[in-house]
């Protein structure tokens, strides 16, 4: 299997530190670290991805439906990561349960709050998907070597990294070029391998997924690259409206409605390549300019998450 994908599936499962007969409404976990390329940040899409897992170890046979999350402090890439998940409501067909993320003795990183629904019958609609085309465009990796290479950029060059997450955008991946276009973008994603029919799991990685892109449009409407932004992820919400599964091709839609105060909002409609829309997702990102332009640390998988 990928590499990448390897290191990512054993970082979302959690290993449960309290014994299996202790409190049914509390537990502790520990993870791993997928962190990729090697950076000391932390990725914010990797924590929320395993405090959904947490929060999925601890929660009945339900499945989550949606989960939002604040980003409180930045993460390090080398330390583990403890969970404390506690159920906090249980009725008749719904389940809430709070995660509280930290490392060693220091003050949460990361808060996040998920909700598991009984599936029930209901009414049903949807916004339809936009005609883009199959599933190709530039990949993430090959716009990081871009940007990195500024004076040539050979498209035939092996690409030294690859995410365990294939992302595509359709008409390339603006958020290193200072063209101004509309605050939107399409892109294309799957994880590189086939994986088990485990709908929790494909939740998580689309948790995971979910923080890499969503941002971008922010940044259409300006003469600004990302590499003159210090760009972090302030708090994140996804909803699940439909079982998927994140080794097919997924479309996500992405727009920004508004950017002020060195904040932006980040929106994004995720759908089947058939067209049904299978979940939302709402991100609110801080956005300073830097004094000298670098490779922003979150778009290499670690969080520039400075609470200043």
């Amino acid at each position: 299997m990928h590499e990448a994908l390897t290191a990512l599936l054993a970082a979302l499962r959690p290993r449960r530190l309290d014994p299996q007969d202790g409190r049914e409404d509390q537990a502790e976990f520990e993870c791993i670290h997928a962190t990729p390329l090697g950076t000391q940040r932390l990725f914010g899409g990797q924590v929320l991805g395993q405090s959904l897992a947490a929060a999925q170890g601890l929660a009945s046979d339900r499945p989550a439906h949606s989960f939002h999350a604040h980003f409180l402090r930045r993460g390090d890439a080398h330390t583990p990561i403890r969970l404390s998940a506690t159920s906090i409501r249980r009725s008749r067909h719904f389940e809430t349960i709070e995660v509280v993320a930290r490392q060693g003795d220091e003050a949460p990183i990361l808060q996040m709050t998920a909700s598991f629904h009984d599936e029930e019958d209901g009414p049903v609609h949807q916004i339809p998907m936009d005609s883009v085309g199959p599933p190709q465009g530039e990949s993430f990796e090959e716009s990081l070597l871009r940007a990195m290479t500024p004076h040539g950029f050979d498209d035939t060059t092996d690409v030294p990294f690859q995410l365990p997450v294939e992302i595509r955008s359709v008409g390339g991946i603006g958020i290193f070029s200072k063209d101004v276009r509309p605050p939107q973008a399409r892109c294309w994603l799957r994880v590189r391998e086939p994986l088990p029919d485990d709908p929790a799991l494909h939740q998580c990685l689309f948790a995971y997924a979910s923080d890499y892109a969503i941002m971008a449009p922010a940044l259409n409407p300006h003469p600004i690259s990302a590499m003159e932004m210090m760009s972090a992820s302030l708090d994140h919400a996804v909803w699940f409206h439909r079982p998927f599964r994140m080794d097919e091709w997924l479309l996500f839609e992405l727009d920004s409605p508004v950017g002020s105060g060195a904040r932006a909002i980040g929106r994004g409609l995720l759908y089947t390549i058939d067209g049904e829309l299978v979940a939302s997702c709402v991100q609110e990102g801080l956005l300073r300019s830097r004094p000298r332009p670098e490779l922003p640390r979150n778009m290499l998988g670690g969080d520039d998450q400075s609470r200043s």
